[in-house]
């Protein structure tokens, strides 16, 4: 247990980092935060909560853009673009009753979170309704995602060192084989004169 909470770095600076870029871009980042955590650079518990935070306010952040753009400016907008504007109030009386387990469904899939916070935003439907289960969504995926990467960057180590091993034995055996080859030419030539 100590080897997992106490940080290799006296300083928090690259476990903030780690989470302002998983806030700016996710994917990669988190990618990234596997292969540090495999390579034993950085403390798994701590970069799986800077992953969670990080991914929490990027969130927050496609919430807010959609509250910020009022559902009567599409509405003013809908007659344009030949929208059904009962199609568009029932949308959203539909986000405002299912909420929490539209959100916690769309976390869970690779397209979805970005609009539907967006139209959750849009429809008004206050913070403390659905971050619970936003958030346990959140857990489970940064979860399976970092346990995955990790398993997959220690394996690709695990098969880089098993190589290395390889190599070096093959490496060896030419060297030895060569080394033998050479005397026992030799000794044939010094024979022959």
């Amino acid at each position: 247990m100590y080897f997992i909470l106490t940080p290799i770095t006296e300083s928090v600076l690259p476990y903030l980092a780690m989470g302002l870029t998983i806030l700016l871009e996710g994917r990669l980042s988190t990618l990234a935060a596997g292969i540090t955590i495999s390579g034993v650079y950085l403390r798994p518990i701590p970069i799986f909560v800077a992953i969670v935070a990080g991914n929490l306010m990027a969130d927050m952040v496609w919430y807010n853009l959609g509250r910020y753009f009022q559902l009567d400016r599409i509405k003013r907008l809908a007659h344009r673009l030949k929208l059904n504007l009962k199609l568009i109030d029932d949308i959203a009386i539909e986000i405002r009753q299912h909420a929490p387990r539209f959100l916690f469904m769309a976390k869970l899939t690779i397209g979805l979170p970005v609009p539907s916070l967006i139209a959750t935003g849009l429809s008004k439907v206050p913070i403390k309704r659905w971050f619970g289960m936003l958030l346990l969504a959140e857990l489970i995926r940064s979860s399976l995602f970092v346990t995955l990467l990790f398993l997959y960057a220690s394996a690709i180590g695990k098969a880089s060192k098993e190589m290395q091993s390889i190599l070096l034995t093959i490496t060896a055996f030419v060297v030895i084989s060569g080394v033998i080859w050479w005397k026992t030419r030799k000794r044939k030539k010094f024979g022959e004169n």
